[in-house]
């Protein structure tokens, strides 16, 4: 028994978009599987609580047509998926990880105590035993 495979509108929105992009580059034949391939991808890229938004993806895609390094590397959603990290640096580090936590939450400088120094035993006041 063969599954029919449902997508939603935002993964195909997804796919289409990167079509169209292509398209655009002059790009007008792809091979057979590349639709359901593409529909595959843009379902892993959506999915989860976490999940960029199709709006942050599509500017992905914009930026990394922009690109003058990446523009001609760019043919599936995958290669999308794997430059995802380095947009997010690119465009300040707003993501959701822990680069942009420590950013919210720098660590304080200067809050070690400099009369401690030396002291390894809390309350003694002894010299080390080696």
């Amino acid at each position: 028994m063969i599954r029919a495979h449902t997508y939603t509108e935002a993964e195909k929105a997804l796919v289409s978009y990167l079509k169209e992009k292509l398209a655009a580059r002059g790009i007008q034949k792809f091979p057979r599987d590349w639709h359901l391939k593409q529909l595959s991808t843009a379902r892993n890229m959506l999915a989860g609580d976490k999940a960029p938004a199709l709006e942050e993806w599509c500017r992905c895609i914009d930026w990394a047509f922009a690109d003058p390094f990446w523009c001609d590397k760019v043919d599936h959603l995958a290669r999308i998926e794997a430059l995802w990290p380095k947009y997010m640096l690119q465009q300040g580090g707003a993501g959701r990880g822990r680069a942009a936590q420590a950013k919210r939450n720098p660590p304080k400088r200067g809050s070690w105590d400099a009369s401690r120094k030396g002291k390894r035993y809390i309350g003694q006041n002894d010299p080390l035993p080696f």
